[in-house]
């Protein structure tokens, strides 16, 4: 494992990838890689303890942070009335669909330290 994030195409499986996204480290831990709702943002973890987030089509990447000191090792995002997501209003409280619809640049992240909520608004 040399610790690359590849995008695959299924179609095109045997072309090789579509796109790759540069700087992740991971040599041996199983690190989830989480693709936002919007499926324009691919972040993921590293062994080194950064949150990484690349832009889906162009594999830039958009923002690299070191906030816990162990390896964020699982993401989910937050879903405005969808399926997925640990956080979906319930209510039909308008300040509280608002605050979420506000905050929707966000995912939790977590680690063995605990579950932490990155928002990058």
């Amino acid at each position: 494992m040399d610790g690359s994030i590849k995008l695959y195409d299924s179609r095109l499986i045997q072309r090789g990838a579509v796109q790759s996204y540069e700087g992740n480290v991971n040599s041996h831990t199983r690190i989830e890689l989480g693709v936002d709702p919007s499926e324009k943002v691919v972040m993921s973890g590293g062994e080194d303890c950064y949150l990484r987030l690349w832009d889906m089509k162009s594999g830039e990447l958009l923002f690299k942070d070191k906030f816990i000191n162990s390896i964020p090792s699982a993401v989910c995002w937050p879903r405005i009335g969808g399926v997925r997501g640990v956080l979906e209003p319930k209510y039909d409280d308008q300040d509280y669909r608002s605050y979420w619809q506000d905050h929707c640049l966000g995912a939790w992240i977590g680690s063995y330290e605990g579950i932490f909520y990155m928002d990058w608004l």
